[in-house]
């Protein structure tokens, strides 16, 4: 076979050895395409709509899992170019068993064949080589890998560092649970230490000095509740380098002018999650028809947080 000439293979030699963007970059680019904040999750509830009830296929669990795949994937094709970012929930794919694991592999596959970040929202968190272990599965090269993973802090700080470590050396990125929007957070969250400070704050406070370490916007996010909208304008201050993800928009009651704290002066730093909000009627006759009604909802979500962001 005869050698590439040599400005070809100088060039691809330049390719490789340029970095790849860091997750943050890649979603603010993919938000500015799509004029859009929105991040949409993925939470299959198979007998919340007719199209993926378990009746349909006997309940026969492969035939569920099957279905499932179906309807997101027609909702993908349709809203894909308003998206932010796309947020598959583990749980609900691990309660379907193994086919419906396989189908959280074929829908992430799905979501980056369509060009959209993949955050998976698995919590997941543990000590040293558990946590390692997680790392790879959720943030390493394998069929659950993602753009980003939400874990869970309160085991401690080192905890955190096998998927920091995972992270940067992907290109990817954690959402670190901060301040949720369950009613029963502030029992343990807002509980008051001996310096002053509020205990989810020395989770923000941790972030922010990891955020400046890797760079603002690219490894580190903190996941903060929209539905206590002065707590989500005090951390969005408290971590000016972090990227935020927003979850509680309609279903738990957040509105547009409730999460508009949580971007920066440029509209940046941020996704707002919705999945409930976001579902197709159940009056809905096919995929097609599917995909067309959660699209008019989320341009309608993508329009009014865009409209809120002008209007502040």
């Amino acid at each position: 076979m005869p050698s590439p000439p040599e400005g070809a293979a100088a060039a691809a030699g330049a390719h490789a050895d340029r970095p790849r963007p860091s997750f943050g970059e890649r979603l603010h680019a993919h938000a500015r395409a799509a004029r859009s904040r929105v991040c949409l999750g993925l939470d299959p509830r198979p007998a919340d709509h007719p199209l993926t009830h378990p009746e349909r296929v006997r309940g026969d669990p492969a035939g569920v899992a099957k279905g499932v795949v179906a309807f997101y994937r027609a909702i993908l094709e349709a809203c894909h170019e308003r998206l932010a970012c796309v947020k598959p929930q583990a749980a609900f794919f691990e309660a379907l068993g193994i086919p419906g694991m396989v189908g959280l592999a074929q829908l992430i596959a799905d979501a980056r064949a369509l060009g959209l970040p993949v955050i998976l929202d698995a919590k997941r968190g543990d000590i040293g080589t558990t946590a390692e272990a997680y790392a790879g599965a959720y943030l390493g090269d394998g069929v659950w890998s993602a753009d980003a993973l939400t874990v869970s802090p309160y085991l401690g700080p080192d905890t955190l560092e096998p998927f920091t470590a995972r992270a940067r050396q992907g290109g990817r990125a954690l959402y670190v649970l901060v301040a949720t929007s369950n009613p029963g957070a502030e029992v343990w969250q807002d509980r008051i230490t001996p310096d002053g400070r509020l205990l989810h704050e020395h989770v923000a406070d941790h972030l922010q000095l990891l955020a400046r370490e890797h760079g603002r916007y690219r490894t580190i996010g903190a996941v903060v509740g929209a539905t206590r909208g002065e707590r989500l304008a005090a951390l969005r201050r408290r971590m000016p380098d972090v990227l935020l993800l927003v979850p509680g928009y309609g279903a738990q009651g957040a509105s547009a002018r409730d999460v508009v704290s949580a971007f920066d002066e440029a509209g940046l730093g941020a996704v707002v999650n919705a999945s409930r909000a976001l579902v197709p009627a159940a009056a809905v006759a096919g995929l097609r028809e599917a995909g067309a009604d959660a699209r008019r909802r989320v341009d309608a979500m993508a329009d009014a947080i865009e409209t809120a962001l002008e209007a502040r």
